[in-house]
């Protein structure tokens, strides 16, 4: 019954509107403009004062939000600031003498004044950083903890033991620490240090400070970002557990609130995000971030009603006004439908006197638009199908030209191509044919009209010059537009002109465009001139022709114009290759020396430009560079395939025309991204070069090795080879090779017959500094080191 009940209104409504829409229908222009004038008017005031509401919560609560994060992203930054300074500030007091083993060593317990000038130190960089809570020092061999607050404390449980044993044997020097439990008096309020291990002269660890981070401090700097505690604020490790949660007496709600939120956040996988969560019928703007260095989560919940609350009141104020200028729009509406009906009542009356009834009849729904509609009607279609038909023509015509000039047609015979031209409206019958090719470059060049991406722009901007010049000089022609900084010109000349007549005719040409083209683009120009032909069917080889001609262009020249008939090799010139600019730039690489490799980059071109000025041989050049940085890196055990994939990157550079992009290409691609991927890997990379150059030490130290021709050997320059050697092994690169050769002579000495000078060569020495080398290492000549050990062998042998 209710399905009847609802059916029947449903279908009054449907009646009642269409019965208003057929009274509208029939209403006057005077009616209809008016109520044209109410919609037109009001319904948009209507709309947006409607939608000024919802769409302005919306946008302001969104700004509000942004700026609610850029407070957050400040806040977290000045965070990350005193954690960067905390860690700078243990690095440096790492290096404090008053941590130094001599000072540090023995039993502090019978060391007053030291032990004092310690916890006093200690003090110090307690108050050095707000951050700081407890700052203690562990010594390694009697396993003792001092801090200034505790005093003097010692580990004796084996397990607490090993915890430090392996923090002792870690490889970076600065690391973050989660202590569970300590043997201290008074605990770390969160359990979190950081801790610089202290090395000696051979960075051996010996010790380590450990600075405990505070709650209170932490809770100090999230303070702001929940100031009514309204929301939540809190710090969390990787594992999930809290650092701090930002509060020293929390309300009632708030531990569940920061519980829910945290649950959620590890239900998310700690990813930084903002997203909103609803907790007790409350919604919640939760932001989520990261702390890089400590490797900690930040997580704050702000209510959205606490983001929006001041700007409702100002939008309810909007909403009013809009209301009331809704009101003053109909009146004013009204006003001006009456004003403007004044004209179109006089122009219907004149229409309906002169039409009599058929007027009369068409009042009824418009009292002139079908008579204007009926007048222009015609003249309107007539203009639109001779547009269609203009544009249909020249479309066929440029589609034609496209297909002739670059061979497509190549199928039909002369007859019948010359036959298709006759039909475009171009006489091939009497003429001869000729092409100019126009190659625009360099859009990064300074003053240009265009820049990158505009290679399209370009190339239509040029085609309209081109256009205009063969128009103005009056010579039969076609523009091609081949979109990629390159168009056509083909020239019908006449078939009885001499060759000679035809290349000046052409050369004219070509300096006027070249001329006009590099004034108003400003840009480099070439412009090849290419043979003129007799047939149709041979003008696609002609534009071959000129094309591959244009690659052998000088780099360096602002305008040239190339003449397919002058062009011969250049033979007895040498061509010179920076190869001593390649290797130093390859070894910028390398070391992960990104500024240094990018000027290098620079000096190359530069370089390679003086010596190599076409375009084909510069870009044999720079193929060059590519493969030997590619087989450099190939060597060192890097994967290329790791950045770029199925990248093809000597099809990407073949493809590049000018220098300057190859040489932005190659900052871009290449150098910027393979230095970066070196300097990640930099001390994995230099101690497998260190390995090596111990490898070779030891199998050729017969040899006159050096430090110079090992590190050519390895790739890399001498002076850095001798930093990371010592870094490495502890011994520069001579020490070590000496006590390697005099290793080797002492098992000569001992377990073989030869003579001295025997031995000082298989060793790599001359005999006489053979003689002074080995004495100055072991105290002894190597006669006096052979006899005292075949003394002390027959005595050994006789007691027995």
């Amino acid at each position: 019954m209710r399905f009847s009940v609802g059916s029947t209104q449903g279908t009054l409504r449907f009646r009642g509107m269409r019965s208003v829409f057929n009274r509208i229908r029939k209403l006057n222009v005077y009616y209809k403009h008016m109520l044209l004038i109410f919609v037109v008017t009001c319904l948009p005031m209507a709309i947006i004062a409607a939608c000024s509401y919802w769409i302005g919560v919306s946008r302001i609560e969104a700004e509000v939000k942004t700026s609610h994060r850029l407070q957050l992203n400040k806040i977290s930054s000045s965070l990350e600031d005193n954690i960067s300074r905390l860690e700078m500030l243990g690095n440096q007091w790492s290096f404090n003498p008053i941590f130094a083993p001599e000072w540090i060593g023995g039993d502090l317990r019978l060391k007053y004044n030291e032990t004092r000038e310690l916890f006093a130190s200690l003090r110090i960089l307690q108050e050095a950083n707000p951050l700081i809570e407890n700052a203690v020092i562990y010594i390694r061999d009697r396993h003792l903890l001092v801090s200034e607050q505790e005093g003097i404390a010692s580990i004796e449980e084996p397990d607490r033991q090993s915890v430090f044993a392996k923090l002792m044997d870690q490889r970076t020097a600065i690391s973050w620490q989660v202590f569970d439990s300590l043997p201290l008096k008074y605990r770390s309020s969160t359990g979190v240090a950081l801790v610089h291990l202290l090395r000696d002269s051979q960075l051996d660890p010996y010790g380590a400070i450990m600075l405990f981070i505070g709650k209170s401090a932490l809770d100090d700097m999230l303070y702001p970002l929940n100031p009514d505690g309204s929301g939540a604020a809190f710090i969390m490790r990787q594992d999930g557990a809290l650092v701090t949660d930002g509060r020293s007496v929390p309300p009632d709600n708030a531990a569940p609130l920061n519980e829910s939120i945290r649950s959620e956040v590890i239900h998310r996988a700690m990813e930084p995000a903002d997203f909103a969560y609803k907790y007790n019928r409350t919604d919640y703007s939760v932001s989520v971030g990261e702390f890089k260095r400590p490797g900690w989560i930040y997580v704050v919940a702000t209510p959205i009603s606490a983001l929006t609350a001041p700007v409702l009141l100002m939008l309810k104020l909007s909403l009013a006004a809009c209301a009331l200028g809704l009101l003053v729009a109909i009146g004013l509406s009204w006003l001006a439908s009456r004003q403007m009906y004044r004209p179109i009542g006089r122009m219907f009356n004149l229409v309906r006197e002169s039409e009599g009834g058929a007027a009369q009849r068409e009042e009824e729904s418009d009292e002139f638009a079908f008579i204007e509609y009926r007048w222009t009607n015609l003249k309107q279609e007539s203009r639109e199908l001779r547009l269609k038909l203009e544009r249909s023509s020249r479309q066929a015509r440029d589609g034609f030209l496209r297909q002739w000039i670059q061979g497509h047609l190549a199928h039909l015979s002369e007859e019948e191509l010359v036959d298709r031209i006759g039909q475009n409206g171009w006489d091939a019958q009497e003429n001869q044919f000729a092409v100019i090719l126009v190659r625009l470059s360099d859009m990064t060049d300074r003053g240009g009209r265009f820049g990158k991406g505009d290679e399209q722009l370009a190339s239509f901007a040029a085609a309209n010059i081109a256009e205009e010049v063969v128009r103005m000089s009056g010579t039969p022609a076609e523009i091609v537009n081949f979109f990629d900084l390159s168009i056509a010109v083909l020239l019908f000349v006449p078939a009885e002109w001499q060759r000679e007549t035809v290349k000046k005719e052409l050369f004219q040409l070509a300096e006027v465009i070249i001329s006009q083209l590099s004034s108003f683009l400003g840009m480099r120009v070439t412009v090849g001139v290419g043979k003129p032909v007799q047939r149709a069917v041979n003008i696609h080889q002609s534009l071959e022709e000129t094309r591959q001609m244009i690659s052998f262009r000088d780099i360096d020249k602002k305008e040239q114009i190339l003449d397919m008939d002058n062009l011969l090799p250049q033979s007895g010139n040498p061509v010179h290759y920076p190869f001593e600019a390649e290797h130093e730039l390859i070894q910028f690489i390398r070391m992960g020396m990104e500024d240094e490799a990018v000027g290098q980059l620079g000096r190359f071109v530069s370089s390679l430009k003086l010596s190599r000025g076409q375009e084909l041989l510069f870009r044999q050049g720079m193929l060059q560079l590519l493969g030997s940085i590619l087989h450099a890196l190939l060597k060192a055990g890097v994967d290329s395939g790791s950045l770029y994939r199925s990248d093809d990157l000597y099809e990407q550079l073949i493809g590049l025309v000018d220098a300057d992009v190859m040489q932005q290409w190659f900052e871009d691609v290449i150098v910027r991204p393979f230095t970066g991927m070196m300097r990640d890997n930099r001390e994995k990379l230099l101690e497998q070069l260190v390995d090596k150059v111990v490898h070779i030490i030891h199998e050729s130290y017969p040899l006159p090795i050096s430090l110079d021709s090992c590190a050519e050997e390895v790739g890399i320059m001498s002076y850095n080879l001798s930093k990371v050697f010592k870094y490495f092994t502890g011994h520069n690169f001579i020490d070590y090779l000496t006590n390697v050769r005099i290793a080797k002579a002492k098992e000569l000495l001992i377990g073989s017959d030869l003579k001295m000078n025997e031995i000082a060569e298989r060793v790599g020495y001359q005999p006489t500094y053979f003689v002074r080398i080995f004495k100055k290492a072991e105290g002894v000549t190597p006669g006096k080191y052979r006899s005292n050990y075949m003394r002390n062998a027959n005595k050994n042998a006789g007691e027995r």
